[in-house]
C-alpha cells in the first residue's frame, strides 16, 4: 500500500505542529529562518550613524516635523455613539466576545478597506485610532467642538468619502499631491533586514497561552522564485524534504517551494514574571531580550539598526496620544535595559509570519503602536468594535487603544520570490507596547531606576514600599 503524499501548506502546517522529539528537531532546523544580506544595515553605506549626536538631532527634528504636519492636515472624525470607557470597563478576552468579534470580521471580509490617514475619536474626543498611510495634499477643514464631523461605518465608506486607495490612487494620476504619513522606505527595507536577521540568530517559539494566533500555524510555505520577475532559475533540481506523521508523507519543499518556522519573540525592557508580585520578585528584562549571551548581543545589535524606526514611531506617537507619551517617556527612562533605545513604549513583540484572530492587548492600558513589512496580498486590519475596516499595508503605522478595543488581521498569503536582500515572503507583524503591570512599579521613578535597582531587588527605604509599587495611573 503507497503512502499518501500531502502537500497542502494548511494540512502540512498542521502535521508540523504535532510533531516531537527528534522528528520535530530536524524540521525545526531545516525551516530555519535564513539569513539576509546584512549590508543594508552597515552604516558605512548610508555614511551616517545615529551614534553621530548631529545627525540624530537632524533626524529626529525632520521626524517631528513629519508628525506634525501629519497632525495639522489630517481628517478627524468621531466614532458615533463610542464611548472608550465602556470598552475599557469591560471583560478582557473572553470567548463570547472573541467569536463576536470573528463574526463581525467575516461580516466586513466583503467592505472596501479605508487607505487614507486619519484620527479617529470616541463622542468625548478621547482618541482611538490614529492612522499613518497615505493623504491628499492640503489641510482639512478645522471643526468646532459642536461640529462633529462623523465617520459612519459600511461597506461602501471609504469610496463615499474619498478615502478608498483606487480614490488615492486616482488623485495622483490626475495631478493632485498624494503624501505617504508611514514608515519611510529606506527605513523599511533596514527593519525588515534586522527583523530577519535578528530571528535568523535567537530564533522564534510560541507560547501555549498564546489566544491571539493558532497554534497549529507552525509552518508557512511561500514560492521560491517569482516567475514574472525573475529570469534566472533558481531552483535546486531534485530537492525534496518531507517528514512522516501518522503514515502519510507531508512534503514541505521541493524544487519551487520552501517552509519557514513561523513564530513570536517579546522583547521588553523591564516587566514582572506572569503572577509574580513585583515588591518581592523585581522587574527584569523578557527572557526573549538576555536568552544567552550570543543572543543578548544579536538583540542589542538589532535595538542599534532599529534606532531611526523607533525616532519616527515615537514623533508619530507623541503628537497622536501626547497625554499617553508624556507618562511613558518618563516610566521607559526609569526602566529601559538597552540606551540604544530611544522609547518611549517599553516593549515590542515581532511576529513572524503569524495570522492574527481578534484580539485584545491583554497587557496594555494604553495605547499601542502596530506596523507591518514583507511581501504579501490581504492582511487588512479590522477593528471590529469601531466597524472600521483599515487597508494597512506594509510601512503604515496604526496606533490604538489595543487594549480596549477589539482588532485582528485579514487572511493574507505570501507573495512569491526572495528578494535581492534575502528577505523571504510573508507578512511580519510589529507591536510596540507599554505593559501596564511594569508601568505601575516605574511611574515617578528616576531615569535608570531599573538598572539601578536591580529592577527593584536592591532599593532602599521608599523604593520597595508597597504603595509606591501598586499605584494606578489610568
Amino acid at each position: 500500500m503507497s503512502t499518501a503524499v500531502v502537500t497542502d501548506p494548511i494540512l502540512v502546517s498542521q502535521a508540523a505542529a504535532k510533531l516531537t522529539g527528534t522528528d520535530k528537531t530536524l524540521l525545526n532546523k531545516t525551516t530555519a529562518i535564513p539569513c539576509p544580506d546584512s549590508r543594508l544595515l552597515d552604516p558605512v553605506i548610508h555614511d551616517r550613524t545615529l551614534s553621530n549626536n548631529q545627525w540624530a538631532k537632524r533626524f529626529r527634528r525632520d521626524a517631528a516635523y513629519d508628525a506634525k504636519r501629519w497632525k495639522d492636515n489630517v481628517p478627524t472624525y468621531h466614532m458615533k455613539g463610542v464611548w472608550l470607557e465602556d470598552f475599557i470597563r469591560g471583560p478582557k478576552n473572553t470567548v463570547t466576545a472573541k467569536g463576536m468579534a470573528e463574526r463581525t470580521m467575516r461580516e466586513m471580509s466583503t467592505w472596501e478597506s479605508d487607505g487614507a490617514s486619519g484620527i479617529f475619536l470616541d463622542e468625548h474626543d478621547q482618541p482611538l485610532v490614529a492612522y499613518f498611510a497615505r493623504r491628499r495634499a492640503g489641510p482639512s477643514p478645522k471643526l468646532s467642538h459642536s461640529a462633529y464631523n462623523y465617520y459612519i461605518p459600511g461597506p461602501k465608506a471609504p469610496s463615499s468619502m474619498g478615502r478608498s486607495s483606487d480614490d488615492l490612487d486616482r488623485a495622483a494620476q490626475e495631478g493632485e499631491t498624494v503624501y505617504f504619513d508611514g514608515i519611510k522606505d529606506s527605513v523599511l527595507a533596514k527593519t525588515a533586514v534586522a527583523t530577519q536577521t535578528l530571528l535568523h540568530h535567537i530564533d522564534v517559539h510560541k507560547s501555549p497561552r498564546d489566544g491571539r494566533h493558532d497554534k497549529e500555524d507552525h509552518l508557512l510555505q511561500y514560492v521560491k522564485v517569482d516567475s514574472t520577475k525573475d529570469s534566472e532559475d533558481l531552483r535546486e533540481d531534485g530537492i525534496c524534504r518531507s517528514f512522516i506523521y501518522e503514515g502519510a508523507e507531508y512534503v514541505y519543499e521541493d524544487r519551487t517551494f520552501a517552509s519557514e518556522r513561523t513564530g513570536t519573540r517579546h522583547l521588553v525592557h523591564a516587566w514582572p514574571d506572569q503572577g509574580s508580585d513585583p515588591t518581592v520578585h523585581g522587574l527584569h528584562p523578557s527572557a526573549d531580550m538576555v536568552s544567552n549571551a550570543s543572543g543578548a548581543l544579536h538583540v542589542q545589535a538589532y535595538f542599534d539598526d532599529t534606532q531611526e524606526l523607533a525616532i519616527l514611531l515615537g514623533e508619530m506617537f507623541r503628537v497622536s496620544f501626547p497625554a499617553f507619551y508624556t507618562k511613558y517617556e518618563a516610566a521607559f527612562l526609569a526602566g529601559r535595559w538597552t540606551v540604544t533605545d530611544p522609547g518611549p513604549l517599553l516593549g515590542r513583540v515581532l511576529v513572524w509570519k503569524l495570522q492574527v484572530m481578534p484580539h485584545q492587548d491583554g497587557l496594555d492600558a494604553g495605547p499601542s503602536i502596530i506596523f507591518n513589512m514583507g511581501k504579501f496580498t490581504g492582511g487588512e486590519c479590522y477593528i471590529t468594535d469601531l466597524k472600521l475596516k483599515l487597508l494597512y499595508r506594509p510601512g503604515d503605522v496604526i496606533i490604538l487603544m489595543g487594549g480596549a478595543l477589539y482588532h485582528g488581521i485579514g487572511p493574507w498569503k505570501p507573495l512569491p520570490g526572495i528578494t535581492e536582500d534575502g528577505i523571504t515572503p510573508g507578512r511580519v507583524s510589529n507591536v510596540w507596547f507599554f505593559p501596564h503591570s511594569s508601568f505601575q512599579v516605574l511611574e515617578n521613578k528616576e531615569p535608570g531606576w531599573a538598572l539601578k535597582s536591580a529592577g527593584g531587588l536592591r532599593g532602599t527605604g521608599s523604593e520597595l514600599d508597597s504603595s509606591n509599587w501598586n499605584s494606578e495611573s489610568d
